[in-house]
């Protein structure tokens, strides 16, 4: 008697698409823990997970802006302070050059002679009752003239070799003339504030900035008069 056999059918379900390499990882034995926290592979995902995280961590930043650009900043600020100064005070200098240079054009410094120093009187002169940015004390000027302008009539205020004053600059002083040509020029030391830029014209070697301003012109024809 032969009995029949009933042959039922057996999904394989996930073994269905079974390799050899999936037969040799399910082969392989198993890995330590402390293993596994060693590899390179397993690290890798903890290391972009902590640079992703400090890549989107925005705590500090304005301190650490800050840190970069306060120095230049507050440099530029420093620089732009110390260029004010130097173009007012020139400004200053300028004007108080022009009233003592229209005194001696006119006449009226010599017609308002009191038997004082000249150079003194002159000084005072530029400074006069209007406020100016320099120490009128420190004022030094120089007056040539001659029957036709001359470069020998300017003299240098400025020693660049000693960084100080010239020999000789501000004792020079002679009472124009009608018709005379006359250089006038006036120097004037002011602080300088800050030490850079260090490479500065006429910086002296007090630390102080030296200004200088130049007038040429020729004076009216008035008489001779005394300047004393």
């Amino acid at each position: 008697m032969i009995h029949e056999t009933q042959m039922r059918y057996v999904d394989p379900g996930p073994f269905r698409a079974v390799d050899d390499r999936s037969v040799e990882m399910f082969a392989r034995p198993p890995t330590s823990s402390r293993a596994l926290a060693a590899s390179p592979v397993s690290s890798s995902p903890r290391t972009c997970i902590l640079i992703r995280r400090i890549a989107l961590d925005c705590r500090g930043v304005t301190a650490i802006e800050f840190a970069v650009l306060a120095l230049p900043f507050f440099a530029l600020i420093c620089a732009i302070m110390q260029s004010a100064l130097i173009v007012l005070a020139q400004q200053s200098l300028d004007r108080a050059l022009e009233r003592a240079a229209r005194s001696l054009r006119t006449g009226t410094f010599q017609e308002l002679a009191d038997g004082s120093d000249p150079a003194q009187r002159l000084q005072r002169t530029m400074c006069g009752d209007v406020p100016v940015l320099f120490r009128c004390a420190s004022v030094r000027e120089d007056v040539t003239r001659g029957a036709s302008f001359s470069p020998a009539m300017l003299n240098e205020p400025f020693d660049r070799e000693r960084r100080m004053w010239a020999d000789g600059f501000g004792t020079r002083f002679e009472c124009p003339e009608g018709d005379d040509i006359v250089a006038l020029r006036a120097a004037v030391p002011i602080p300088y504030l800050f030490k850079f830029p260090d490479r500065v014209a006429q910086r002296m070697a007090d630390d102080t900035l030296l200004l200088v301003s130049t007038s040429v012109f020729r004076a009216e024809a008035y008489l001779q008069k005394s300047c004393q």
